[in-house]
């Protein structure tokens, strides 16, 4: 997904991937770094279960974290960090925030 507000614009995008095993389960780690024209670099981690059999749950359990790695000096973004435990509570943030920059 490719979005630009204002001239804005994703120049740099790292995405790596590792599954590993705890104790029987299947665990996907992923970490994306993005940098975009403006000089702020963010960082998404997500890890989650991986499982064979099909979830009656809307939104599973996982752990998805945002934090702002780099920026200039003449900006201030808040928050610095941000933790969702799926991935439901991340669509509606990333929802309500596009909606308020849009106004």
């Amino acid at each position: 997904m490719k979005v630009e507000l204002d001239g804005l614009s994703i120049i740099e995008r790292v995405h790596t991937q590792q599954t590993t095993e705890e104790d029987g389960i299947l665990i996907e780690n992923s970490e994306l770094l993005v940098t975009f024209n403006n000089g702020v670099g963010v960082r998404k981690l997500t890890e989650r279960e991986l499982s064979d059999h099909d979830s009656d749950t809307v939104c599973e359990e996982c752990w998805i974290s945002y934090e702002v790695t780099e920026q200039p000096s003449t900006l201030n973004i808040t928050p610095k960090k941000k933790h969702f435990t799926n991935q439901c509570q991340e669509s509606f943030w990333l929802k309500i925030n596009k909606a308020q920059i849009c106004t």
